[in-house]
């Protein structure tokens, strides 16, 4: 295309250019007289929008300062109703603050203590890993030298339950086998040729699976039902923790929820509802909230920081609840709690995770921090959410199973599992010092769909604090994220071989009120 070719934008009508001005002017708390003036003068001026902000801000023309920002405090303090008072004075004061720049803006986190969180390299020669597990050093992960092994430093890596979950487990496998051999003996029988035509070998293979995956299910229900009916497990550190088991003074407890482009309104709610519930248990000075947003939709951002912004001035929790909204997306919802942790996670000693629609108890969260206080080689601790609140039939159908359901798959692969499980990633409690020196995740080497970032990082990040002596929860998972299911499962099986390279620690599930 030509230099003279080029299409020339065109400056808007006067008319629109007004427009626009007066529904923003209409929109500031002014006197109408106040409003009028600001109107007619921004509209007289060659740049009517700097001659607004600068006008409201009352800057001479001759200041080189970007006008938005000249005019920021008096914008700010908008956010706040007209009646003057002690209590929103000092909001005022704790909210509307200068940053390094000299400019005006909302502070919606607490001060930065970095702390140190880098990955490892995965180790993906088979060769290498098989020397290095035989003849040399120990480990799936490359390692340059000798100080980067991963070493068990929790103070009780294997934990007294081991020998326990191991007999408990073969007794599973052999209640397993000896039904699944007993029902293809009698597949057998069934068939024509009695299992000696190549069909008929197929077809007793794929049966001889989907009945011991069914078999598996109902040992696992019928323990469940055996420990509620009973009552009691002397493993479950639930049971064998005080109810009145006090929290240290100085322990502090991270909730986080990240979020990218959900429904403010329900998010904020949920939040709302989680942090009065915690208030009236009288324990909030131990926990603080973190909303972290990778929000890219600008309405949505912007509705994000107005109702956070109004939640914090209604129950004055400015002290108790953040908001963050990453300007980098870097590896979705690993690469955001993985930068809290780096920037914020030092001032915490646990951490617990929610989902976007994720409602817990204030009880609950008392519960976990005790739990954790309790017993210090516990690196997680999952709960048992249930669903809440469905509308569609097969919403309320689910819904309906896990709470009939739930309960007794629960404690059933708490019975088996012990503290060697899976995290979900979310609706659990961390421990965040083990957690940032072990769960850094970097990259499969590679290309294709065995590659890249990790997207069911909540297996792995179990596995390597299970390696390095933590224990993690028992639990089952589901899923309501199906679009990026194929691939996370890919993911997932491959660093299964490299990071998942034995389990011994301890950390059986509460009960807990989340729904």
């Amino acid at each position: 295309m030509a230099v003279n070719d080029a299409p020339i934008s065109t400056p808007p009508a006067p008319h629109a250019r007004s427009g626009r001005l007066q529904a923003y002017v209409d929109k500031l708390r002014l006197s109408a007289e106040r409003r009028e003036r600001l109107l007619a003068e921004a509209l007289a001026s060659a740049e009517p929008w700097s001659q607004l902000h600068r006008e409201m801000s009352r800057a001479p023309a001759s200041d080189s300062t970007d006008p938005a920002w000249q005019s920021m405090p008096q914008r700010l303090s908008q956010l706040w109703p007209e009646t003057a008072s002690e209590r929103q004075g000092e909001q005022i004061a704790r909210v509307v603050q200068t940053d390094n720049h000299g400019r005006t803006r909302l502070h919606t986190m607490p001060p930065i203590e970095r702390a140190f969180m880098k990955p490892r390299p995965w180790a993906n020669n088979p060769f290498k890993r098989w020397w290095r597990a035989s003849f040399g050093r120990r480990g799936r992960l490359a390692s340059r030298s000798q100080d980067e092994d991963v070493k068990p430093d929790a103070p009780d890596p294997v934990g007294r339950w081991n020998w326990a979950a191991r007999f408990r487990r073969l007794i599973l496998l052999g209640f397993v086998l000896g039904q699944t051999y007993l029902a293809v003996y009698l597949m057998t029988a069934v068939l024509p040729y009695h299992g000696s035509h190549w069909l008929e070998m197929i077809i007793l293979v794929l049966y001889a699976v989907l009945f011991a995956w069914v078999g598996a299910g109902f040992w696992t229900a019928l323990m469940g039902f055996w420990c509620l009916l009973v009552g009691r497990d002397k493993y479950s550190i639930n049971g064998t923790t005080p109810v009145d088991q006090p929290i240290a003074a100085e322990t502090k407890t991270a909730i986080l929820v990240p979020i990218c482009n959900e429904d403010v309104a329900r998010v904020m709610a949920g939040v709302r509802a989680t942090y009065d519930s915690l208030a009236r248990t009288g324990k909030l000075k131990h926990f603080e909230f973190f909303i972290l947003s990778d929000t890219y939709d600008a309405d949505t951002r912007v509705a994000e920081l107005q109702a956070w912004l109004t939640m914090c001035r209604e129950v004055d929790g400015f002290d108790h609840i953040h908001y963050r909204r990453r300007t980098h997306r870097i590896r979705r919802k690993s690469g955001n709690v993985a930068d809290w942790c780096r920037r914020w996670g030092s001032r915490f000693n646990y951490m617990i995770v929610l989902d976007a629609d994720s409602v817990m108890s204030g009880e609950c969260l008392v519960r976990l921090t005790q739990l954790m206080e309790a017993h210090p080689s516990a690196g997680i601790i999952q709960t048992a959410p249930w669903a809440a609140g469905r509308d569609t039939l097969y919403a309320r159908i689910q819904q309906f199973a896990t709470r009939v359901y739930g309960p007794l798959f629960t404690a059933g692969l708490h019975f088996w599992q012990l503290g060697e499980s899976h995290y979900w990633g979310h609706n659990a409690i961390l421990r965040v010092a083990p957690f940032m020196r072990h769960c850094a995740l970097s990259k499969l080497p590679g290309k294709g769909s065995m590659s890249g970032e990790i997207l069911s990082h909540d297996f792995v990040e179990a596995a390597l604090m299970r390696r390095a002596g933590w224990s993690r929860s028992s639990g089952g998972r589901w899923r309501r994220r199906r679009r990026r299911w194929r691939r996370s499962a890919h993911s997932r099986a491959t660093v299964s071989r490299w990071a998942m390279c034995g389990s011994r620690g301890r950390s059986p599930r509460p009960w807990s009120i989340s729904g």
